[in-house]
């Protein structure tokens, strides 16, 4: 794993992020203008806060962690 540098917190939970073999992820959002925005969070909070359309359980689910 690459030496990763951060000092913020999770967009998500408000909580400061340790660096591990999964956090920070980031989450990046593009809008149909190609205006883009990143954020930081723990991989638990953004698999928690995922919600799966009940006809298609698991197709949000993250492939990586």
């Amino acid at each position: 794993m690459a030496d990763v540098t951060f000092g913020g917190q999770c967009c998500l939970c408000g909580n400061e992020i340790e660096a591990t073999d999964t956090d920070p992820c980031e989450v990046s959002v593009t809008t149909a203008e190609g205006k883009w925005q990143v954020w930081w969070c723990h991989g638990n909070c953004f698999k928690a806060a995922i919600k799966d359309p009940p006809d298609a359980p698991g197709f949000f689910a993250p492939a990586h962690f």
